[in-house]
C-alpha cells in the first residue's frame, strides 16, 4: 500500500509542485510584462493621448505585482513617462518626481535614474536642486554629456538671480561654475568680468574702503586665474591706498600702470577711459608729492613745472575734450605765481580748460578768474590811473596849480598807455555837499587801491611802497574830517594820494621826488 500510495502521490505532487513553477515564472510574469511591454512601444511617442495610455499599462503592470528589477524597471518606466506628460501638464513633473523617489530609495541610483532626476528637476525649476545634484553625482552621469548643459543652464538661472539682486559673489560663483562646465559659456555676459570691480567701485563710494579693497584683490586674482589684464583692478586697489599711501610709491605704481595701458590695444573699450585716469592720478600724485616736502623748502623748481607739464599734457593726450589737466595746471601756477606775467599765464592755462566740451565748471574758480579779469594787469592799472588824472584835471573846482600837476601827470603817462575805452570826458560836477565828502573819499580810495594793487600784490609786506600807499590813504581820510575848514586840505589830500600813486606805477628809473613837493 505503501508503494502504491507513494507511486500516485510523487506524481501528484511532482505535478503541483511544476504548477505552481508555472504559475510563477510565467503567468505572473506575463500579467505585468504584457503591458509593460505594451506601454514601451509607445515611449517613443510625442502625442499626448499615446503618453496616457502607456502611464496606465504601466499602471497595470505595477498592479500585477512584480518583484525586484522587474519592478524597478516598471517604476523608472513610470516615472520616465510622467516626466514626458510633464511638457503638456507641469504638474505631472511633480509626479514623475515622487516615482523617481520611490524608485532611488529601493534601488539607489544608476546613471539613468540620476539623469533623469536632473532633467525632471530642472523642469520644476529646481534650480539649487539641480546644481546639487549635478556636483553630487558627477561620476555617475560623466557618461551623459547632456547632463553638463542641464546643470549649466541651471548655473545661468541662478547666477541672472543673483546679478539681478546685485549680490556680486553669488553671480561670480555659478558664472565660474558655467566656464568649469564648458557649455553654454557665450550665455555670460562680457561685463560678468567687471562685477568685482563695480562691487569694489560701489564700496568706495559708500566709505566701505575694507570691503572695496577685498572686491577689487578678488577681481585681481580672478583675472590672473584667467590670464586677463589686471590694469583695472590693481588701479582699484591704488585708489583704496590713496589717502594713507606714500606719495612717491603711489607714483611709481602708477607708473606701472601707464605702461600696462600703452601695451593694451588702442582700440579696447577700456583703453581710453583708463589711460585718462592713470595719467589724471599721475598728476594729482605729483602735487602730493610736493605737499609731502618739509615745511618752508620753497616753491617748486623750475624742473617741478617742466614735470607737471609733462603729466598735464598726457592727460591732455589722452583726452583732449577733459578740463582736469588745465584745472590743476592752472591753479598750480595761481598759486605759486610770483608775477603778474607768471600769474598771467596761470590764468591763460585755466581760461584753455573751460572751451572744452568736458570743460573747468567749478564756480569759485570761475569766479577767480573773472576777479583777474576785473582786476587787469599794470597795463590795465596806468588806464584807470590816467582816466582818474583826467577827471580830477577837468574838475572846475581844481586850483591852477593842481591842474597844472595832473597835467605833467598825464604826459609822464602817455609813453606808457593810455586810458582805451575808458570814459575820459570831463564830468560836471557840481560843488558837493559835506555829507557827500565821505562817499567821493570811499570811491577814490577803492580806485587807488584798484590801480595799485597789481603792482603791490607781489611785494612783501614791509616793502616801501605798500607804506606809502597806506600812509597817504590814512591822510586823505584825515583831510575828508576836516573839510569844513576849507577844500583846500582835501584837495591837497587826493593830489598827494595821486602824484604817489604815479610813483608807484611809473618805472623805478622814471619815478622823482614830486611826492615831495605835491
Amino acid at each position: 500500500m505503501t508503494t502504491i500510495l507513494l507511486a500516485v502521490v510523487m506524481p501528484l505532487l511532482f505535478l503541483s509542485v511544476l504548477a505552481g513553477a508555472a504559475y510563477f515564472l510565467v503567468v505572473l510574469p506575463s500579467r505585468w510584462r504584457l503591458p509593460y511591454e505594451q506601454a514601451l512601444v509607445l515611449l517613443d511617442s510625442d502625442d499626448r493621448d499615446e503618453l496616457e495610455r502607456a502611464d496606465g499599462l504601466l499602471g497595470q503592470a505595477v498592479g500585477a505585482g512584480p518583484r525586484g528589477q522587474g519592478l524597478d524597471r516598471i517604476r523608472f518606466a513610470q516615472a520616465y513617462v510622467r516626466a514626458m506628460l510633464g511638457r503638456y501638464e507641469p504638474a505631472r513633473y511633480g509626479a514623475a518626481a515622487t516615482a523617481l523617489d520611490e524608485l532611488i530609495a529601493g534601488e539607489g541610483r544608476t546613471t539613468d535614474t540620476a539623469y533623469l532626476e536632473l532633467w525632471v528637476q530642472a523642469r520644476l525649476e529646481r534650480h539649487d536642486r539641480v546644481t546639487d545634484l549635478y556636483a553630487e553625482h558627477a561620476e555617475l552621469l560623466k557618461g551623459r554629456p547632456e547632463s553638463r548643459r542641464i546643470a549649466a543652464i541651471s548655473h545661468l538661472h541662478l547666477a541672472v538671480g543673483h546679478w539681478q539682486r546685485h549680490e556680486t559673489d553669488g553671480a561670480l560663483h555659478h558664472f565660474d561654475r558655467v566656464r568649469e562646465l564648458d557649455e553654454l559659456t557665450d550665455r555670460i555676459p562680457p561685463e560678468v568680468n567687471d562685477l568685482q570691480l563695480v562691487k569694489g567701485v560701489q564700496s568706495m563710494l559708500d566709505g566701505r574702503i575694507d570691503e572695496a579693497r577685498d572686491a577689487f584683490t578678488g577681481a585681481r586674482k580672478r583675472a590672473e586665474e584667467r590670464e586677463l589684464p589686471v590694469t583695472e583692478a590693481e588701479l582699484g586697489i591704488l585708489a583704496c591706498d590713496w589717502a594713507d599711501g606714500d606719495p612717491g610709491e603711489l607714483s611709481e605704481r602708477l607708473a606701472g600702470l601707464s605702461l600696462q595701458v600703452a601695451h593694451r590695444p588702442a582700440d579696447a573699450p577700456t583703453t581710453g577711459p583708463l589711460r585718462t585716469g592713470v595719467a589724471m592720478l599721475r598728476l594729482l600724485a605729483l602735487v602730493r608729492e610736493w605737499l609731502g616736502r618739509p615745511a618752508l623748502s620753497g616753491a617748486p623748481w623750475p624742473s617741478d613745472f617742466e614735470e607737471l607739464e609733462r603729466r598735464a599734457a598726457a592727460v591732455r593726450e589722452a583726452d583732449p575734450d577733459l578740463g582736469d589737466p588745465a584745472l590743476v595746471e592752472g591753479l598750480v601756477r595761481y598759486y605759486f605765481a610770483l608775477s603778474q606775467p607768471e600769474r598771467e599765464q596761470a590764468l591763460v592755462v585755466l581760461d584753455e580748460g573751460t572751451g572744452l566740451a568736458k570743460g573747468i565748471t567749478l564756480p569759485e574758480v570761475l569766479d577767480l578768474m573773472e576777479r583777474e579779469r576785473a582786476l587787469g594787469g599794470e597795463g590795465d592799472a596806468i588806464s584807470r590811473y590816467l582816466a582818474l588824472v583826467s577827471e580830477f584835471l577837468d574838475d572846475p573846482d581844481r586850483s591852477p596849480g593842481d591842474r597844472a600837476q595832473y597835467r605833467r601827470l598825464k604826459d609822464r603817462f602817455a609813453p606808457y598807455g593810455d586810458p582805451g575805452g575808458l570814459d575820459t570826458e570831463a564830468v560836471p560836477r557840481p560843488r558837493a555837499p559835506q555829507d557827500d565828502i565821505q562817499r567821493r573819499n570811499d570811491a577814490l580810495r577803492r580806485r587807488i587801491e584798484l590801480i595799485t594793487y597789481p603792482r603791490l600784490r607781489d611785494l612783501p609786506e614791509d616793502h616801501p611802497a605798500r607804506a606809502v600807499v597806506n600812509e597817504l590813504l590814512k591822510e586823505l581820510e584825515a583831510a575828508s574830517q576836516v573839510y569844513a575848514d576849507g577844500a583846500a586840505v582835501l584837495h591837497g589830500a587826493e593830489r598827494k594820494i595821486i602824484v604817489g600813486t604815479g610813483e608807484i606805477l611809473l618805472p623805478e628809473e622814471e619815478r622823482t621826488d614830486d611826492r615831495d613837493h605835491a
